[in-house]
């Protein structure tokens, strides 16, 4: 049977990614696995011996079980069949590893700060960048709204293989849950950088047309599932927030992971990442797999510390995949 998984933290209880895996479960019909991990915080000897891994997990089971009873009532989910995990580790490793042949690994995001998109190192950016599936972010605040027109699922596309990729798991997603789907589209100036540069620019309404023109002939060529409406949207603005917008008013927002063991989630002011972080309803990121099984090769200058410390790091996340040169 499908699984669909969920991480929480015991010393918190994330309702909204709770309840948002317990929807996701029933509209599978697949059986919901909730983890929780934890870890031995700074103890003194003493204090570490009293405490064991048995007391620990049958703590935390007994608090994930009682909350997750609860809002399997409120969500009339009483015959979805629901596991309870304790494991003990890292918790963005073991959700990573747990998530492998399921169909959906849902994280909870705890806030929508500003600042938040330029921190490395949570739970949910691990998840995001490794996760082998689908995963889905929720913020913390997320209630779904009763939303008179129905569901609406926004995904962003730049035409590339991950947005494509992105587009096709919105329109099954769309198909499951009979939502809508809203595919934006943005375009913007090239940035200035001198006088001939600048008369070399087409006027914005050359760019706005040209927009338009390829959002057309891709919107007619789509094939798109019986009985899910899809609209094309082009907006003027950055990517990032032109995806935050279109999020303001969706049930969901959907973005493309560059894929290749999360090559893209490394790279700080990417799209996905600011979205992921800072979008006021769930955001969904399908992985796309490496097809070619080719090597992605870095160049980087042996004088600079950063590049040289930024290629290590994508290096020593896909040994497979990543090859250096040093120039």
């Amino acid at each position: 049977m499908s699984r669909v998984v969920v991480g929480v933290d015991a010393s918190s209880m994330p309702t909204a990614a709770l309840r948002e895996a317990l929807s996701e479960a029933h509209l599978r019909g697949s059986v919901l696995k909730v983890v929780s991990v934890w870890s031995y915080p700074p103890l003194s000897a003493e204090e570490r011996l009293l405490t064991t891994a048995s007391a620990v997990e049958a703590e935390t089971i007994e608090r994930v079980g009682e909350t997750v009873d609860r809002l399997r009532h409120e969500g009339h989910n009483s015959e979805l069949t629901i596991k309870v995990d304790v494991r003990q580790g890292a918790p963005g490793k073991v959700l990573i590893d747990l998530a492998v042949g399921c169909e959906l690994l849902v994280v909870g995001r705890r806030d929508r700060s500003r600042l938040r998109h330029l921190v490395l190192g949570s739970v949910a950016d691990q998840c995001v960048r490794h996760s082998p599936v689908p995963v889905m972010v929720v913020p913390s605040d997320w209630e779904r709204p009763d939303r008179s027109g129905g569901v609406t699922l926004a995904v962003g596309m730049d035409f590339s293989d991950s947005a494509n990729e992105a587009l096709r798991w919105t329109l099954g997603e769309a198909e499951r849950r009979n939502a809508a789907v809203r595919v934006v589209h943005s375009w913007e100036e090239p940035m200035l950088v001198g006088g001939d540069l600048m008369m070399a620019m087409p006027p914005s309404a050359a760019l706005e047309h040209d927009a338009e023109e390829r959002m057309d002939r891709f919107m007619s060529a789509l094939d798109v599932p019986d009985g899910v409406s899809v609209t094309g949207s082009v907006r003027r603005g950055p990517p990032a927030q032109v995806l935050l917008e279109a999020a303001e008013d969706a049930d969901m927002v959907v973005v493309g992971s560059r894929g290749l063991g999360g090559f893209a989630g490394l790279l700080l002011g990417s799209v996905a990442r600011r979205v992921t972080h800072l979008a006021p309803c769930p955001v969904g990121e399908a992985p796309i797999e490496n097809q070619g099984g080719g090597t992605v090769q870095i160049r980087f200058c042996r004088s600079s510390r950063r590049a040289a410390s930024a290629a290590a790091s994508v290096r020593r996340s896909m040994p497979n995949f990543i090859s250096t040169l040093e120039t």
